[in-house]
């Protein structure tokens, strides 16, 4: 009997051990007291009193893409639920799209991926490839369509298996260097231009999905034209709804509806190249109708489609006096993987199966309007605030997401202690970090102005 009481004292004592050592209470240093957020601070004053946009000598955009869907067995990226299946077949391709932009000192480019994201592994990638064709990181404005149709095999730790698939080193080598590509495409298509901007209430077609009506929507239907002195012209259409109108029971190669937007945009007579950037996806889902995926598809597609062609003959166009790239990179307190409102895993932990990811945020400027890249799923509950700093600033503002970090979601701090995915499960570096984005990207507004 008192071998039996001891083995289990002992056996006690060696949980609450194990428990001390994987768990750790949620640090909730309040966000102006935080080290990260000092520092960060620091940061940007330092940057506010160097930087500096020069005058442009001139403005060229040219823009490519490139087939970027494999003809290997890979698994389809996008939802857990899969369990790292293999792709059955190719729907629609999925492709690079890209812009690149010449103002006679520098050049700079707009790359998105019909892809989950831009994988972490690509970028670091991208980091080491970009100086052999003139360009660095920085001047690199990245994003996805976030398909949830597209390659998988990019992740190499544990979280990113779950959504990508078992790694193929492959993948991360052939999305690089079809980047790489379509950016060479672009540079032998540069001719002077002009740049407009305009934004179309669409929250017909868009949701909260977090929760509901209680929150906010982000409902732009934002578009950039650009049009080459030759008459070509291409459109850059961002949007917050999650590119989730295919489930996970659908096993083919897809780009989803931004793919079928990008089509329309082409089939219009007046526009020679469209691209979508997934915007402030985070909380919002499409609203659409159908009998199927692809009829729901087509169904979203085409409404966004002729909210557009309305009036985009008429959107102003612009010379373009000045561009600017700042790539920001974000210091973020130590991560919160929760497994209880106030408990979380060990940050060692989080980081042993979690890929290595980097965590900037990136801005690019053209004339008045400021693209800001986030590395997350951003959410459109966000974005008002930001919008507001930008009409102060006389900018027009692109927020989009998966900018080649990924460090989670991003949402509304109000909502952090909800437990739903995107609060909970996938919250990695809360809390308040939804107030802390928002002063970051406002700051950095102020920077590149």
């Amino acid at each position: 009997m008192k071998f039996l009481l001891k083995f289990i004292m002992a056996f006690g004592l060696g949980i609450i051990f194990c428990l001390i050592a994987i768990i750790s209470p949620v640090d909730k240093t309040p966000l102006n007291e935080s080290q990260y957020y000092q520092l960060a601070q620091q940061k940007l004053d330092s940057l506010n009193s160097s930087y500096t946009l020069q005058n442009s000598k001139y403005f060229k955009a040219g823009w490519a893409k490139t087939n970027i869907t494999p003809q290997y067995p890979l698994p389809l990226a996008g939802y857990g639920a899969r369990k790292g299946a293999i792709v059955s077949t190719v729907h629609d391709s999925v492709w690079a799209r890209g812009f690149v932009f010449d103002d006679g000192f520098n050049k700079s480019a707009i790359i998105t991926l019909d892809a989950l994201i831009i994988p972490p592994a690509v970028t670091e990638t991208l980091r080491i490839l970009l100086p052999e064709i003139g360009y660095s990181l920085d001047k690199i404005f990245l994003s996805a369509t976030h398909t949830h149709c597209s390659v998988g095999g990019w992740a190499n730790g544990w979280i990113g298996t779950q959504f990508a698939g078992e790694y193929e080193d492959k993948i991360v080598s052939d999305l690089a260097n079809a980047i790489i590509t379509t950016i060479k495409k672009a540079e032998t298509e540069l001719v002077n231009a002009k740049v407009g901007y305009t934004r179309y209430d669409a929250s017909s077609f868009t949701r909260n999905r977090l929760v509901g009506e209680k929150g906010s929507l982000d409902p732009w239907l934002r578009v950039v034209k650009i049009q080459q002195e030759n008459g070509a012209v291409a459109l850059i259409a961002t949007f917050a709804a999650h590119a989730t109108v295919l489930s996970h029971r659908q096993m083919n190669y897809s780009r989803d509806y931004p793919g079928a937007l990008v089509d329309s945009l082409e089939n219009l007579t007046n526009v020679d190249f469209a691209a979508f950037c997934a915007g402030a996806v985070g909380s919002h889902s499409p609203i659409t109708k159908g009998e199927n995926g692809y009829d729901r598809i087509s169904h979203l597609a085409s409404n966004l489609t002729a909210i557009i062609s309305k009036n985009v003959s008429s959107i102003a166009m612009n010379e373009i006096q000045q561009t600017g790239t700042i790539q920001f990179d974000i210091p973020l307190r130590k991560p919160h993987m929760r497994v209880a409102t106030n408990w979380r895993v060990r940050p060692w932990i989080f980081e042993k199966i979690m890929d290595v990811s980097p965590a900037y945020i990136s801005l690019l400027r053209i004339g008045n309007i400021a693209f800001v890249g986030t590395p997350c799923d951003f959410s459109g509950e966000l974005t008002a605030a930001i919008d507001e700093k930008a009409t102060v600033l006389n900018l027009d503002v692109l927020v989009t997401s998966f900018n080649g970090g990924y460090i989670g979601y991003v949402t509304k701090d109000e909502w952090y202690n909800l437990k739903e995915y995107e609060t909970f499960v996938m919250n990695w570096f809360g809390p308040y970090n939804g107030a802390y984005f928002v002063g970051l990207i406002q700051g950095l507004l102020e920077v590149i102005t």
